[in-house]
C-alpha cells in the first residue's frame, strides 16, 4: 500500500495488479482457499483495469488513518450496528471488541471458520444477518 500512495510512482504502482501478488494477498484472508475461484479473481482484475481506478485506489489507501481515526466519534452513533467479523479476520480481537464497546447500540456476531472475506466464504450466513 505504501508504494500505491507514494508520490510520482504511486499512480503507475496502482495501475499494476499482478495477478499471483493479488491472489496471494486474498488468499490471506480466507481460511478456506477454495473460496477465491479464477472467475472472482478475473473480475477484480477487470475492476482494476477502468479508468479512474488507480486514483481511487490511491485515494482509498491514503485515508486509511482517516478511517481509523473515525473511532472517535462511534460514540456519537444513535442508530443501532450490527458488527460481523469471521473468526480468523485480519483485524485483532481487541480492536474488534473496542469497536462494540465504543458503539452506543452494537451487537456483535462473530462467523467460525472464515476469516476477512467472510462473504466469499459464508455468503448465506451474511445474507442471513441482513435480512
Amino acid at each position: 500500500m505504501s508504494g500505491i500512495i507514494a508520490p510520482g510512482v504511486g499512480p503507475a504502482i496502482a495501475r499494476v495488479e499482478p495477478r499471483p501478488i493479488l491472489r496471494t494477498i486474498l488468499r490471506g484472508g480466507l481460511v478456506d482457499k477454495s473460496c477465491l475461484t479464477d472467475e472472482y479473481l478475473d473480475e477484480l482484475l477487470e475492476v482494476g483495469r477502468r479508468p479512474g481506478y488507480p486514483v481511487v485506489a490511491r485515494a482509498v489507501y491514503a485515508n486509511l488513518p482517516s478511517l481509523i481515526a473515525a473511532r472517535r466519534l462511534y460514540a456519537q452513533l444513535s442508530v443501532p450496528v450490527h458488527l460481523v467479523y469471521g473468526e480468523d479476520d485480519w483485524s485483532r480481537m481487541s480492536d474488534r471488541e473496542n469497536n462494540k464497546r465504543l458503539l452506543p447500540d452494537a451487537t456483535f456476531t462473530q462467523v467460525p471458520g472464515t476469516g476477512h472475506f467472510l462473504t466469499l466464504e459464508k455468503p448465506e450466513v451474511v445474507a442471513a444477518l441482513v435480512r
